[in-house]
């Protein structure tokens, strides 16, 4: 048995351990949130993302986080554009998180769309058309295809989607090429900033890894995908690229099939960060984050907990008492804002305990 393995085998035990031990764990201590979380005290709606996570206020971190724009600032600039990344690096986030799939003509693209892994990239939400992305080329794609300004799809307003006649006109399904190319030379954005880039259609992994070693950026782009074999197929090309596992649905053997893929990170959906699937992630060596779901799956989320609300700051606090290393969250700023309160509370706890 490898020393990973050995490993993985205490961290199981241990994940037991503490899932156990705040399962007994009274209710009055799970839901401490009167100083931070004002709102635990509605009757309605009756859950607490607090409980659900098994945090507690009295859980101090020391470790940095890092803080990922999900596709960008998409509640300041249409999501999956140079601009939104530009915003989410000129409001100090550490990085930003993509989309990419691979169109017929052999052009890697960054977009999103609706559907399943099954069917993906769907249109008719985004753009008012059937079809899928993957059924264009990306000249076709940039030519043809607009964002519809009232799509409940989009976190910014109307007025910042623009049409092909406009004088400012950004909103167009860019190359990742050209992303990085945008990202990668703008003064706004510092040289340790990161492109974690999703692979999110068929064969993306190795014209991927091509194109980020062609502008000598592998340092700084990281890789994941929910198809975990698409990740793999990047480490067997690049043995040094970072790689997470995205996880929607969380099995309980998530630790032994990201050991198997290789992947540096494991990418927890916001509401399975419990403190326990954390501390048995960062047992095993893994970096942890925590993804929030597009702007209408998280309009939804909002509305079933009582001491939170649409990715406010408290619901970014309550996903950070987990211990979990970073978010990748639609509103950038607020997630730095709750960081920095986090770093505040440290530094104070710290002062205490001298």
């Amino acid at each position: 048995m490898s020393p990973r393995h050995c490993l993985l085998s205490i961290v199981v035990i241990i994940q037991r351990s503490l899932t156990n031990s705040f399962s007994t764990m009274p209710e009055q201590q799970l839901l401490k949130r009167k100083s931070s979380f004002p709102n635990a005290a509605m009757k309605s709606p009756p859950f607490s993302l607090a409980k659900k996570l098994n945090v507690t206020e009295d859980i101090i971190h020391n470790h940095k986080v890092s803080v990922i724009g999900h596709r960008g600032s998409v509640y300041t600039a249409l999501e999956n554009t140079s601009k939104s990344f530009i915003h989410a690096a000129q409001a100090g986030a550490d990085g930003i998180e993509l989309d990419v799939f691979l169109l017929k003509c052999g052009t890697l693209v960054v977009f999103h769309g609706t559907g399943t892994d099954q069917e993906p990239g769907l249109l008719e939400s985004y753009c008012g058309v059937k079809g899928s992305i993957l059924d264009y080329t990306s000249e076709e794609a940039r030519r043809q295809l607009s964002f519809d300004k009232h799509s409940e799809q989009f976190g910014c307003g109307a007025d910042q989607i623009t049409q092909s006649h406009d004088d400012d006109h950004y909103c167009y399904v860019h190359t990742l090429e050209e992303v990085l190319l945008a990202v990668g030379g703008h003064p706004d954005v510092k040289p340790d900033f990161v492109i974690k880039i999703e692979l999110k259609g068929p064969g993306t992994a190795a014209p991927c890894v091509e194109l980020v070693k062609k502008h000598n950026m592998m340092h700084r782009c990281h890789f994941a995908s929910f198809n975990h074999s698409r990740i793999l197929d990047v480490k067997k090309l690049a043995p040094e690229a970072i790689t997470g596992a995205l996880w929607a649905n969380l099995p309980d053997d998530f630790l032994e099939r990201s050991i198997q893929v290789k992947a540096n990170e494991i990418h927890f959906r916001y509401d399975t960060c419990t403190y326990a699937n954390i501390e048995a992630a960062h047992r095993a060596g893994f970096t942890t984050m925590a993804w929030f779901r597009g702007v209408p799956a998280m309009k939804i989320d909002a509305t079933k907990y009582n001491d939170v609300g649409n990715e406010d700051i408290y619901m970014y606090k309550a996903v950070l008492q987990s211990g979990v290393m970073g978010l990748i969250a639609n509103r950038p700023a607020t997630a730095l804002e709750a960081v920095l309160q986090q770093s505040e509370r440290a530094i104070v706890s710290d002062d205490e305990e001298e």
